[in-house]
């Protein structure tokens, strides 16, 4: 736990809106993240706040997205039509500008780090300009500046991500108590075992696994946990997602899908 300064990822981040990228409802901003390189970096989300009647608070969602995907402002959308708070962030240095939402050729902006995502051939660099570092940062950073908001209900803030938005849903669970429930979708820890990325045959992978696989860090996961994840997922396989969703101290729920689509 000593890669990351907590005390300073709890805090509000330096923000900015931009008019670069719109969507109706929602505000699109940059806001700081961790410096890469020895150079400033930011990170682009969408944040979107339903209409909140003066002196309600609502509760929000951090949303993470998987392989290929940057910040979904639909995403965002759909959670604030379920009168939920929501920001989504890019982490991988990535903005939002194609139409087509299964692009995953997003641009890269100038103040982005590294880019993702795994990125198991980076294990031999410094931890704190590693990939992994960087994005679960971004969405720690991310469930920070939401809180910020006047209408978000700071003790009821969940967290799901999709994937590889799995993976850095488990790293953050266990770093980030003020989080009040986890969903990951797929990702999860126990990523040494029968999956795709594991060959058996790469150094880089075993150093990997030894700063980043989640079940280093949902051991000290004490909020509540939703896990959904395919009977048939070469990605995270079954008995990873079990041994997971062992591993945390709070309830727990775990739904498998007969052939779900990854």
């Amino acid at each position: 736990m000593t890669i990351w300064d907590l005390n300073r990822l709890f805090k509000t981040p330096v923000h900015e809106e931009t008019k670069s990228f719109r969507q109706p409802g929602l505000r699109a901003v940059f806001y700081e993240g961790l410096p890469h390189n020895g150079r400033p970096s930011k990170i682009f989300a969408w944040i979107g706040i339903p209409r909140t009647p003066k002196g309600k608070k609502i509760p929000a969602m951090v949303l993470v997205h998987g392989g290929g995907g940057t910040a979904f402002s639909n995403w965002v959308k759909l959670w604030n039509s379920r009168g939920y708070a929501a920001i989504a962030m890019d982490t991988c240095g990535g903005v939002p500008d194609k139409q087509n939402t299964h692009d995953t050729n997003w641009t890269r902006h100038k103040h982005s780090g590294p880019s993702g995502w795994g990125n198991f051939d980076m294990s031999g660099e410094p931890p704190q300009e590693q990939w992994p570092c960087h994005a679960v940062a971004a969405v720690i950073l991310g469930h920070s500046l939401l809180r910020s908001f006047d209408e978000v209900d700071t003790s009821r803030i969940g967290i799901t991500g999709v994937s590889w938005g799995g993976v850095l849903t488990c790293i953050t669970s266990g770093l980030d108590d003020r989080l009040a429930f986890a969903a990951p979708v797929y990702g999860c820890g126990f990523l040494g075992g029968d999956c795709v990325w594991n060959d058996g045959k790469s150094n880089n992978y075993e150093a990997w696994l030894r700063l980043w696989d989640p079940s280093i860090y949902l051991r000290w996961a004490k909020m509540p946990f939703l896990w959904l994840n395919g009977t048939n997922d070469t990605h995270f396989p079954i008995d990873s997602t079990m041994k997971s969703c062992a591993l945390t101290k709070g309830e727990k729920r775990l739904s498998l899908r007969v052939r779900m689509h990854h």
